[in-house]
């Protein structure tokens, strides 16, 4: 954000292109990781204290942590894994009515978890 502020005051037209360059490089990178965590197909498992999903080329096992959020139609777990944390995005479309409502109730679940804890 700040190399598009940035590149709005600069005169040199090289130093622009490089700017628009720098921006086009950041948003292809986050696409990239935003096309990781959104599996296409997959199974979710959730035990009572277990989250596990697995698809074609990934498999994730371990906890629904505190930062998973529900923004919109969408399931954002950061899942806290044995040697690793990931990032998972469920959308509502993804999967069927029930499951979306077991996983949202999961997420939530997870967050209030963590704020007795913090009582």
């Amino acid at each position: 954000m700040l190399t598009l502020v940035l590149c709005l005051f600069m005169n040199s037209v090289v130093a622009t292109l490089f700017c628009i360059a720098l921006n086009t490089l950041a948003g292809i990178i986050v696409w990239r990781k935003i096309v990781a965590a959104q599996p296409q197909q997959g199974i979710i498992l959730l035990e009572p204290n277990q989250f596990r999903f697995e698809g074609s080329n990934r498999q994730i096992q371990g906890l629904i942590s505190k930062q998973s959020r529900l923004l919109g139609q969408s399931v954002w777990l950061y899942i806290n894994g044995f040697s690793k944390n990931y990032w998972l995005i469920i959308s509502a479309n993804s999967v069927d009515e029930q499951s979306y409502a077991r996983l949202k109730r999961a997420t939530l679940d997870a967050a209030n978890r963590a704020a007795e804890l913090k009582q």
